[in-house]
């Protein structure tokens, strides 16, 4: 998944977050099922807060894009999915 940050003047990081993961669904890029990386791990691909990933998450989800999965991993603790819709 590729998401470009621009400066400030294009909006708050979790709502060009939110923005570019809503393009990519729209556009097919990313497909129902996918899973979505962890907001840590895109947090630190795009080098920005974590909050600001686990908020556009949010959003994703609350508008219904975006659906969350807890479960167990292979090792018995908690692991949250992000998955599209």
């Amino acid at each position: 998944m590729d998401i470009e940050l621009k400066d400030n003047s294009h909006g708050p990081v979790y709502a060009q977050v939110r923005q570019g993961i809503e393009s990519q669904i729209q556009g097919k890029q990313i497909t129902s099922g996918e899973a979505l990386p962890s907001p840590a791990a895109l947090a630190k691909k795009l080098s920005v807060d974590r909050g600001e990933i686990q908020r556009a998450y949010f959003e994703l989800e609350r508008s219904g894009l975006v659906k969350k999965e807890t479960g167990k991993d292979f090792l018995g603790q908690t692991k949250t999915t992000y998955r599209v819709a």
